[in-house]
């Protein structure tokens, strides 16, 4: 019960806020003073623009072939084409630059023009552009969006409908941004729809680039859904306890196709059928209404709901209508009938959203209890089931590829396929989460919480990719943004021509200290050089004294040995010839001595 009754808080307090910040938008929307006094370029315009204008837009040097000092030559325009459409403001690109809404502001670098000469030049336009006094005005119808579509209307032949140089201007913008109610996503298209303040953001889901912003002045979109073809935006919402509106906007023009309903209470569910022929919503009147889209009469009423309807979703061929509510009822009806198809029971606590898969043979719903079911829609019976977001689901849908991605209370949004087995986590976002859905091609998520957070994360490894902003901030915020980010580029600049003059000076003492040292080096070099001769002369000189001294070492070595040889010949002779004579001189004594002695005597006979 505790599930329960948070969730009818959560709503209560999200209807309580829209609905005085809807009562704040109407007091500063109200209509001009219908009795306004007829207003002419002659009598009124034409001496604003030659004071303010004509010395840049003047008949003798045009800029940008635009001329403001003659009616039939403004209302032609200029390079760029026409500047004012009678009876258009928004449409009236003069009015934007005088007004400062859009770049270049004009005139150029002066401050806006007084406030009633503004008056006068957004009175003029409205009025219908007169020339003079005796003119009738003359506007332009607004073209007309053919809202029928074939039955089962699918891809749209060509490019896929986006929003074609829409305003990006917030509606609103506070300090800190609200519960993101609700996000839709083009089926063929990489757009997609975020709920805001009296607003709805269009952003390009592939670049994260904020395309468009669509008034919402009935206050707080609770219900965003795209048309089957992509080229249509379904927004309901509304003033908690005081009214609730249907919206449908062309895509690519950002204008309102219809409007349906006139609820004395908030829209907290609605959808737009295959054929753009019906649109259904409910509230917390616990009424679930289906209009014609052709005369906005109120073709059925069902009663058989006995609590807020939550959600509801027409079958993508048309034929069935799901609708669920707080008190876990749910229901499909025969869209045309409006007769009972299928009760579905099986939640015990809310059911917080219903979506059908692309070939309207599974109807999927989230809850409160806790559970993620897929109901098949012969028997009306619950083919699977499982707990998917502890303390309650808030939200469910099918992508085009057959996943499902949910949120829920456990500040988690998740992915899974249709057995109920858990693809790749999500980040956990800081608050409850509230709503997600898959982009056109399912490679990503957007999910958005409590706290306004909105993310876009991949769907194949669950990474995130980035934030789109809930509450994007005004022009005036971004030029302030801008003219402090040229400052600071200007500050850093300054900074860097100083460290570069500092460099540069460094630079040009180092290069002078490389070119002396340079000089030492080549005086070092020559004389190394010089050094280097006279070694390499030493050493041949060195070389030259020692094969000298070794020849006349081995010359004096070579006569000696010589001498040393005749000596010792001479003393062999010597020796020689002392050894003869002293033979000689034996012979001799020899002789002598026989001479001496006596013979010997005979022997006897």
């Amino acid at each position: 019960m505790h599930s329960k009754y948070s969730f009818a808080r959560l709503l209560l307090l999200v209807a309580i806020g829209c609905g005085l910040s809807a009562a704040a938008q109407a007091d500063e929307a109200k209509p001009e003073d219908k009795a306004m006094p007829k207003v002419t370029f002659e009598e009124h315009v034409q001496a604003i623009f030659r004071q303010h204008c004509v010395s840049c837009h003047g008949q003798d040097n045009p800029k940008s072939d635009l001329r403001t000092d003659n009616y039939a030559a403004l209302m032609r325009g200029g390079a760029s084409g026409e500047v004012i459409e009678p009876g258009d403001i928004d449409a009236s690109r003069l009015w934007k630059l005088v007004s400062h809404e859009e770049a270049p502001e004009m005139p150029p670098k002066q401050d806006k023009l007084p406030e009633a000469q503004l008056t006068l030049i957004k009175q003029w336009i409205a009025g219908g552009a007169l020339e003079k006094s005796s003119s009738v005005a003359k506007v332009k119808a607004k073209p007309k969006v053919e809202l029928s579509a074939a039955s089962g209307a699918g891809k749209p032949e060509g490019p896929a409908p986006m929003p074609e140089k829409l305003s990006r201007k917030p509606v609103v913008y506070t300090p800190r941004a609200s519960a993101v109610t609700a996000i839709a996503s083009s089926p063929w298209a990489p757009l997609v729809a975020i709920a805001g303040q009296k607003q709805i953001l269009l952003y390009n889901s592939d670049t994260r680039q904020l395309l468009s912003v669509l008034p919402f002045t009935e206050g707080m979109p609770q219900v965003l859904k795209f048309s089957r073809s992509g080229g249509l935006l379904l927004a309901g919402g509304g003033r908690g306890g005081q009214a609730g509106k249907v919206v449908v906007f062309d895509v690519r023009t950002g204008e309102r196709v219809t409007e349906i309903g006139d609820e004395l209470d908030a829209v907290l569910a609605a959808d737009i059928n295959d054929d753009h022929t019906r649109i259904a919503l409910g509230g917390p009147n616990r009424v679930v209404r289906i209009y014609s889209v052709e005369d906005g009469s109120v073709v059925h009423e069902i009663r058989k709901h006995t609590d807020w309807i939550c959600s509801l979703e027409f079958s993508p061929d048309g034929a069935l209508l799901a609708t669920a509510d707080r008190g876990g009822g749910m229901f499909v009806w025969e869209a045309e009938t409006a007769r009972e198809f299928q009760n579905l029971k099986g939640h015990t606590l809310g059911i917080t959203a219903v979506s059908w898969r692309i070939d309207g043979n599974l109807l999927a719903s989230s809850s409160e209890d806790t559970t993620i079911k897929l109901w098949e829609m012969e028997n009306g019976t619950v083919v699977k089931n499982w707990a998917a977001h502890p303390g309650g689901a808030t939200s469910v849908s099918f992508g085009r590829d057959g996943r499902l991605v949910t949120t829920g209370r456990d500040k988690l949004a998740k992915i899974w396929d249709q057995n109920g087995a858990a693809q790749k986590p999500l980040e956990p976002f800081g608050d409850i989460a509230l709503r997600a859905t898959f982009t056109h091609d399912a490679a990503r998520v957007v999910a958005g919480d409590w706290s306004g957070e909105i993310r876009l994360s991949d769907t194949a490894e669950g990474k995130l990719l980035g934030r789109l902003a809930a509450n994007p901030p005004t022009l005036a915020m971004l030029v302030e943004a801008e003219t402090a980010r040229a400052a600071a580029a200007q500050a850093a600049a300054t900074q860097a021509a100083a460290e570069l003059a500092a460099l540069e000076k460094g630079a040009g003492e180092k290069a002078a200290a490389v070119a002396a040292a340079a000089e030492r080096l080549k005086a070092a070099q020559a004389e190394a050089e010089k050094l280097a001769a006279e070694k390499a002369a030493a050493d041949k000189a060195l070389a030259d004294k020692a094969a000298a001294v070794k020849a006349a070492a081995d010359a004096a070595a070579q006569a000696a040995a010589s001498a040393v040889q005749a000596a010792q010949e001479k003393v062999a002779s010597d020796i020689a010839e002392a050894a003869q004579a002293a033979a000689a001189k034996a012979e001799a004594a020899k002789a002598a001595t026989a001479k001496t002695e006596p013979a010997p005597p005979a022997a006897p006979k």
